[in-house]
């Protein structure tokens, strides 16, 4: 049976001082309401109440119950009330994981707006540039980028990032400029070792799609890593804009084949269900969407 449903019908009867009242509070024939107390008796092996004609009372066992059952009600009562509340305010530790290059870039920078907006919550923000195990690692939300997202997560894009091929100007007035995609090939590439694209660069022009194998001399699995590189001359990269506008607005860097569209890849928010999603997840991800717009 279900013991905390009669705790309920027999507290609500007790204090109602009849089935038929208690019966029409909680929503419940009278019929019912008797059964259910009938059924809690039958559970406990114990009389509850003495029922006569004209009312009700509490048997000894009866009321010992009530007082160690209405403590129990009182405590249920007590933890949705806190679960509806952490539901709707933004509470506890929130981790994040992102790439090294969006934590430096961004991230830190965005977490510390949002943190100033919700005061009742902390954030462990973890920077890895491979993809983690949500579940497995314990993270809440994941900030990625790349071109689509895991079977079996759950994303949402938060923002559109343009990919740029581009090397230093002494490496290339040394190597020469390429003219065309398939110039790279003889070229010295630094390929990000993370990417499901390191060895397969595509390009795009007036719809027709090229791609080149390219190799090189150093890969890596950090962006940052690879563009101190190329500005060091030793060789052409392809990186998302966030990570070299600031090398090439410095001109320390130059964009390679800049006829050519090099590709773009989303930052998505990803997690691991939909379903129940914590409110301190969705604030996160609607705080960044948000701001990215």
């Amino acid at each position: 049976m279900d013991v905390l449903t009669g705790m309920r019908v027999f507290s609500a009867v007790v204090n109602a001082g009849s089935f038929a009242s208690a019966a029409e509070k909680l929503g419940l024939s009278s019929g019912m309401a008797t059964r259910y107390v009938a059924q809690l008796e039958a559970h406990l092996g114990l009389r509850l109440l003495n029922r006569t004609t004209r009312k009700l009372s509490l048997t000894e066992a009866g009321a010992d119950y009530l007082e160690q059952s209405s403590q129990i009600l009182a405590m249920i009562e007590e933890a949705e009330s806190s679960a509806a509340q952490r539901a709707s305010v933004p509470r506890g530790t929130l981790r994040v994981a992102t790439s090294v290059g969006l934590g430096v870039l961004g991230m830190g920078q965005l977490v510390t707006e949002f943190l100033g907006k919700h005061p009742g919550l902390k954030v462990d923000l973890v920077l890895n540039d491979r993809v983690v195990d949500l579940v497995e690692e314990g993270f809440d939300v994941a900030i990625r980028m790349g071109p689509r997202v895991d079977p079996g997560l759950v994303a949402r894009k938060i923002a559109d990032v343009r990919i740029v091929v581009c090397a230093s100007k002494s490496y290339l007035k040394k190597q020469g400029v390429p003219q065309l995609p398939q110039d790279l090939a003889s070229h010295n590439c630094l390929t990000y070792s993370y990417s499901s694209q390191e060895g397969d660069w595509p390009f795009m022009r007036d719809g027709t799609e090229e791609k080149v194998r390219v190799s090189g001399t150093f890969r890596a699995n950090n962006g940052t890593v690879l563009v101190n590189a190329a500005i060091a001359g030793l060789g052409i990269i392809r990186q998302p804009d966030y990570l070299v506008s600031d090398a090439i607005d410095r001109k320390l860097l130059v964009p390679v084949l800049p006829a050519w569209d090099a590709g773009a890849h989303a930052i998505y928010a990803v997690y691991s269900s939909r379903r129940f999603l914590p409110t301190k997840v969705r604030a996160l991800i609607d705080f960044l969407v948000e701001r990215f717009e």
